[in-house]
């Protein structure tokens, strides 16, 4: 006769929705504790891996920030001409031994147009060690010098002192009114007054056939052309819109008078366009007329600017 094994395991009565009973019948233990039940608890070791994996990347980061392998090794300057690649760099803030993660493009490139003779710039960083900077230069179109003073400065198109030079060299040359030098940065003009200066001196010689040797820009805003052969065009004052739009008349009456005037004579003084409609004209030979009334015997001192 064959005996059946009875089964430790009770079954599980289905609940009614037929899911299994995981609760013990009426009379039943546990075989096991509820601990063992459990999932267990991988929470911690998650915690564990991420600290381990941030302490990683920290220290990775770390090693290619302070470490040798991203450090800058070149700076390539392209575009400068007046200043030198080191002093482009040191303006840049690249002259240390830093990681080019650390490079700051923009930053570079705005300390770079706080110098006076950068236009335009850009700084890029490029892995493994290496910062490209590409700059463009104010180019100089005048020569100034305040007064009597032989110091020769420099000028942008924007009137802004560039740095000091021993001659015009074929600059514009102004003479602006007397008193203290300028300073390298400083507007030593109008900027539309110079541009309209180096716009004269270019159609001069098409205009009448001369050439202009520099201009006389007064205390008093009033502007005087001299010519190379030494006579002098007065255009007046030139400190208002209004007053730089007659500008264009006064060269017209110095062209339309030029079958009258002889302006290869040496003994031409002077040509006053102050009025264009009636421009007058001085000769060295010719000293001007006595005036109709006489001068008072202890006259007033007269105005610096009329």
């Amino acid at each position: 006769m064959k005996f059946r094994r009875r089964s430790s395991v009770l079954p599980r009565a289905p609940w009614p929705n037929g899911l299994e009973r995981t609760e013990p019948l009426r009379g039943q233990v546990w075989t096991r504790s509820e601990r063992a039940l459990r999932e267990p608890d991988v929470h911690w070791i998650r915690r564990a891996l991420a600290g381990v994996a941030a302490g990683i990347e920290i220290g990775l980061l770390a090693w290619l920030w302070f470490g040798p392998a991203l450090t800058v090794h070149n700076v390539q300057v392209t575009g400068a001409r007046h200043m030198s690649s080191s002093q482009v760099a040191h303006a840049a803030g690249l002259s240390g031994d830093g990681s080019v993660l650390s490079v700051d493009g923009e930053s570079a490139q705005q300390r770079l147009l706080n110098q006076v003779w950068i236009r335009a710039a850009t700084v890029q960083p490029q892995l493994p060690g290496t910062v490209v900077v590409q700059v463009s230069e104010w180019e100089p179109v005048a020569s100034y010098h305040a007064g009597p003073s032989t110091k020769l400065f420099l000028l942008s198109s924007q009137a802004i002192v560039l740095g000091t030079i021993s001659t015009p060299g074929g600059l514009v040359d102004v003479q602006g009114p007397a008193g203290n030098d300028p300073r390298v940065g400083d507007r030593a003009l109008d900027p539309q007054l110079l541009t309209a200066l180096v716009n004269m001196q270019r159609v001069f010689p098409t205009l009448v056939g001369q050439d202009v040797a520099g201009f006389i820009f007064d205390s008093c805003g009033d502007l005087t052309l001299v010519a190379k052969r030494g006579w002098k065009v007065y255009f007046g004052r030139v400190l208002t819109p209004e007053e730089f739009a007659t500008l264009r008349d006064k060269l017209t009456a110095l062209k339309a008078i030029a079958g009258d005037v002889n302006y290869n004579s040496p003994d031409l003084a002077y040509v006053n366009v102050m009025n264009p409609v009636e421009p007058a004209v001085g000769y060295k030979s010719r000293p001007p007329a006595a005036p109709a009334t006489p001068a008072p015997a202890t006259p007033a001192p007269p105005s610096p600017c009329k």
